[in-house]
């Protein structure tokens, strides 16, 4: 016997063996396994689930018999001088010198072509850009100088494909459709002239083939339509009309003046 634990308990002679009744409570088995099941619940509600934001690249589709792949856009600026719109730098203000020697102001500016998922002004989102350097585009021969023979300067002329000039001609988007299901965008042109510090908005036609370029359809005039292909990885380009366009001729842009 002891006197000095909790339970006292009588040894009958010969028995070689004691029974301890210790009563066993199984409550909490199983509690850790529900404390994580809880912190993910608590951190998908506070953080959201994980979501697939790999991209896909998108090229552009074949056509033609040769099954052609590149795409081509040429952008005209209102030369004020003639009063028509020229695929020349100078009639935006930069003179054959800037572009030749590449000027800051040259350097820094762009073509920006934004995706959106409507032509709808009022209830657009802009999904992602593609910037196209001066750089990038293609060079006329030019006269500096008597006294030097000639040379190349950039015009805005951009001939995109998988091997001369990437330089925009992929677009990419999500893999995942789930979670944003989108496939069609509609795309505009602006311009961005570093020297003047201002974007210049670019339309599908020249301003004044419309009957009033005070007011037209902004959802025909400012946007094409482009398709991405999730089987191919390629996509298409289209005008107002539903045709396809790109494929061969230039998809062109011309400067929008605002009349008033």
């Amino acid at each position: 016997m002891g006197a000095n634990n909790k339970y006292l308990f009588t040894i009958p002679i010969g028995t070689k063996s004691i029974q301890l009744p210790v009563e066993l409570k199984f409550d909490s088995v199983g509690q850790s396994d529900s404390i994580e099941i809880w912190e993910k619940n608590a951190i998908a509600e506070v953080i959201g689930l994980a979501k697939d934001f790999d991209i896909l690249r998108f090229a552009h589709e074949e056509y033609g018999s040769d099954q052609q792949t590149s795409v081509n856009y040429k952008f005209y600026f209102f030369d004020e001088l003639n009063s028509d719109w020229v695929d020349d730098y100078q009639a935006e203000g930069f003179t054959t010198e800037e572009n030749y020697y590449i000027s800051n102001g040259f350097e820094r500016s762009f073509f920006k072509l934004d995706f959106y998922n409507t032509p709808d002004n009022a209830n657009q989102t802009i999904y992602f850009t593609v910037i196209l350097p001066l750089q990038t585009g293609e060079e006329n021969s030019v006269s500096i100088s008597p006294y030097l023979p000639p040379v190349l300067v950039e015009r805005p002329e951009f001939k995109l494909d998988y091997t001369k000039n990437r330089e925009g001609f992929f677009f990419y988007w999500m893999r995942d459709k789930k979670f944003l299901n989108l496939d069609t965008f509609y795309m505009s042109a602006k311009f961005f002239d570093a020297k003047l510090g201002v974007f210049v908005r670019m339309m599908t036609v020249k301003p004044n083939t419309l009957p009033d370029p005070t007011s037209f359809d902004t959802k025909k005039y400012f946007y094409r339509k482009v398709v991405l292909d999730y089987d191919n990885y390629t996509y298409k380009i289209y005008n107002s009309s539903g045709a396809r366009i790109g494929t061969g001729s230039p998809i062109n842009w011309y400067e929008y003046i605002n009349p008033s």
